[in-house]
């Protein structure tokens, strides 16, 4: 016990000459002077004078006054311990240390003080505060001796550097000028003096906000496609504890299915997105303050497709149009004809007369919706196929099949187009009748194409035909003379003559490849191979595989679409192989007749799939004769 209070009066030599203490506690008053055991050690209380505790070398310390029933202790080094100190111990003590006739004199300043109870923290008003309000908190700490005075929000030291706080560690008060809504949070005050701190219970601040600054946004930035795409409105805004109310056209949002408030109402999901939707959607955001209204918001998606060229007779000459509706806002179309244009939204029209109108004109039509454009343009004519020969002529044996085709003209580039065009048969002799698909006919067609098929060619089918085509800006007209070549019919004599050739023929030739075979195998077999290549060499390069077509009462859109859907339905065609084959068979057996074999192209610039490089059917060609026709050939040579 000893060695922990002389390390303790130790540490405290050198120390400032004013001592703290609490009320109740324990004090240590000494000087900074070292002190001898010669020495005389006196403490007195400067207001009186008195000693009140004094120690003489080699004597026991004596205790009055202040010191008395056992409050002080002297200790060797001359520290004064007192004990239960009470706010009347405050004061001025002196210690004097003398040796003979010398004299050292110390004062040493005790202060005593209460320890601190918990302060009130008091706001200035009991409502609750209003953002850009203005409030005061004040820190109560009654009678007590406080030194500094300090305030914290949720547990943090609040800096009285804002610009809108006042408060200082001397001030009881926090000011707000004004209360802002960042500064709502659980504050409380603490208190301090030099033996003790102590802080207040916390007071929660709520600070309300006005609503204000409501918008309304789209969680997509480009038009949505109407019917599928899903889309969700997000209101926001500033302000406290509030709610959230929608409307459509300015009426209460309607009972839909397809909406769906989440977020505590604030996001309005629409799923999908419909063109019954259109009007102005607007979001009204309330709390107990005040509230407010958002601007306007209008759904946007893309119009209908593509847009659209269009021409149509009138009475006084041709109706024109561009067209992109169905688009929310509406699209901007540009109608170009001429040196003429015209804008509109959704739809653009133009009337040309009909002196100021020539057929193989071209209207030009562009549009924009939100950023996007789109281009047409429209060729104004009557039905046209580039390279047509009316009249030509095709022959096709008895019992062959035969091919009529009409392709009219498309547009050269993507967004070029031409009117569709409505297509129909004539057979002129004896006199006009309209072909229709029946037994022996077939007939097919779409917007720009026709093809007239007969199966099994036989006399009453042939003839002067004729396809004429309409659009509304006119009609054409393609002439076709398909004629029939029939077999001859050989005599009972003649006959019979071929079949003893025939027979002595096969004999000969098998006596004679007996006996070669015999001494030369390997040579005859390459002389039978030199003569394979040799005939197939002459066969008719342009010939093509033998195939099977077939016919329906529509045709796909392109000539290739075609030639696969041809192909591709074999049960029901014309039997196409016949001619084929039978050529095949008539080339091989008269090499030299393969020249007359010409390439014959379509007329047609779209090209036909059913065109294609052939032989005519299967018949010897009549000596003189210039005209080589296939089924398959709309061209005479």
């Amino acid at each position: 016990m000893d060695v922990v209070l002389w390390s303790l009066l130790l540490s405290t030599i050198g120390a400032a000459s004013a001592i703290n203490a609490a009320t109740g506690g324990t004090a240590f008053l000494y000087g900074n002077s070292p002190v001898s055991p010669n020495q005389q050690v006196d403490w007195s209380v400067d207001v009186t004078g008195t000693v009140i505790a004094t120690r003489s070398p080699g004597a026991n310390s004596t205790y009055v006054g202040r010191c008395g029933r056992g409050r002080c202790i002297l200790h060797d080094n001359g520290t004064l311990q007192m004990e239960q100190l009470r706010a009347a111990d405050n004061g001025t003590y002196t210690v004097k240390l003398q040796a003979g006739v010398v004299v050292i004199t110390e004062k040493v300043q005790l202060n005593v003080y209460d320890l601190l109870i918990a302060p009130l923290l008091l706001v200035s008003s009991t409502i609750r505060p209003v953002n850009g309000s203005n409030l005061s908190l004040t820190c109560h700490a009654g009678a007590q001796t406080v030194h500094s005075i300090y305030f914290y929000r949720d547990e943090e030291l609040l800096s009285c550097s804002a610009l809108h706080l006042s408060c200082s560690r001397f001030d009881t008060n926090l000011s707000f000028s004004p209360i802002l809504a960042s500064d709502s949070g659980n504050y409380t005050c603490g208190i301090e003096n030099p033996v003790s701190s102590n802080r207040s219970t916390a007071v929660y601040v709520d600070v309300a906000v006005n609503v204000s600054e409501v918008t309304l946004r789209s969680n997509v930035t480009r038009p949505v496609v109407a019917e599928k795409e899903v889309i969700s409105l997000i209101c926001s805004s500033y302000g406290t504890e509030v709610t959230y109310s929608w409307m459509l056209n300015d009426l209460p949002l309607p009972d839909n299915p397809r909406y769906e408030l989440i977020n505590s109402n604030s996001t309005l999901v629409i799923s999908p997105v419909s063109r019954g939707d259109e009007g102005t959607f607007t979001c009204r955001v309330s709390n107990y303050l005040n509230s407010e209204t958002s601007g306007p918001f209008n759904l946007s998606w893309f119009p209908d497709g593509h847009i659209q060229c269009g021409a149509e007779r009138s009475a006084g000459g041709v109706h024109l149009y561009c067209k992109w509706p169905g688009g929310n806002p509406p699209a901007v179309v540009q109608l170009m004809y001429e040196n003429f244009s015209q804008s509109a939204f959704d739809e653009a029209t133009m009337e040309v007369p009909s002196q100021q109108f020539s057929l193989g004109t071209k209207l030009t039509c562009s549009g924009n919706h939100a950023g996007s454009n789109d281009v047409c343009s429209l060729v104004i004519d009557a039905p046209q196929s580039a390279g047509f020969i009316n009249d030509s002529v095709k022959t096709a044996a008895m019992g062959s099949s035969a091919f009529l085709s009409v392709t009219l003209e498309r547009g050269q580039a993507q967004d070029t187009q031409v009117f569709p065009a409505k297509f129909s048969w004539f057979l002129l002799d004896p006199s006009p009748t309209e072909v229709v698909t029946s037994d022996k006919v077939s007939i097919i067609a779409n917007d720009f194409s026709s093809f007239l098929i007969i199966p099994a060619m036989s006399k009453e089918l042939s003839g002067h035909y004729m396809c004429r085509t309409e659009n509304p800006m006119g009609s054409n007209s393609f002439t076709f003379i398909l004629n029939v070549k029939e077999e001859e019919i050989l005599s009972a004599g003649a006959i019979a003559g071929i079949v003893i050739g025939s027979v002595g023929a096969v004999a000969l030739i098998a006596l004679i490849v007996l006996l070669i075979f015999r001494d030369r195998n390997k040579t005859t077999t390459k002389q039978e191979d030199d003569q394979s290549h040799t005939l197939q060499d002459r066969v008719n390069p342009y010939q093509p595989s033998p195939r099977n077509v077939s016919y329906e009462n529509e045709i796909p859109e392109s000539s290739q679409e075609s030639e696969t859907y041809v192909q591709s339905n074999p049960s029901e065609t014309g039997t196409y192989e016949d001619s084929s084959q039978e050529s095949e068979t008539y080339v091989q057996s008269n090499p030299s007749d393969t020249g007359i074999y010409e390439e014959v192209s379509a007329p047609d610039s779209g090209g036909n799939p059913y065109e294609n490089r052939m032989p005519r059917a299967a018949h010897r060609p009549v000596a003189g004769s210039t005209d080589v026709v296939s089924p398959f050939m709309n061209t005479r040579r």
